[in-house]
């Protein structure tokens, strides 16, 4: 029996990088680039290749998306949750719910790879904000979130 042709990690970035290439966006032909740049030996680093490195005195790249994807999260819940709310009364009330849930039932969701709850319970939305900063906010943190559209 024939085993299936199985690529190595290299190959399939040659493949991306092929593929990328016939992409007309500009962000597909800077990803080419700079994997090109790592595959011809330019650099060793994938992460300074694709320009993600960060200089000192700056937020990591991954910190900033869990920060941004938090915030959109945040902003969700308010107008869900507590539509009829002033911002502030908003903050107040979801820094209220997310201190409750991180101290009950978060220490063990948080062990979880998959959200445990509906998406129309509100804990499925502290379950979000927590995976990306494993702490609950202040309502005034909140509040600058909220405002800061």
């Amino acid at each position: 029996m024939n085993k299936p042709h199985t690529s190595s990690p290299i190959e399939d970035v040659i493949s991306l990088v092929e593929h990328l290439d016939l992409v007309q966006e500009r962000w597909a032909r800077n990803i080419a680039a700079g994997l090109n740049r790592f595959l011809s030996g330019e650099t060793d680093d994938v992460a300074a290749a694709l320009d993600l490195k960060v200089p000192r005195g700056k937020r990591r790249w991954r910190r900033a998306w869990d920060g941004a994807a938090r915030d959109i999260a945040i902003r969700e819940i308010a107008v869900k949750f507590f539509p009829a709310l002033k911002p502030s009364q908003q903050a107040e009330a979801l820094a209220a719910a997310l201190r409750r849930y991180a101290t009950s039932a978060w220490r063990t969701d948080r062990q979880k790879q998959e959200c445990p709850y509906r998406a129309s319970d509100i804990r499925a939305a502290l379950w979000l904000i927590l995976t990306r900063v494993d702490h609950p906010l202040s309502a005034e943190r909140i509040r600058k979130i909220l405002v800061m559209r």
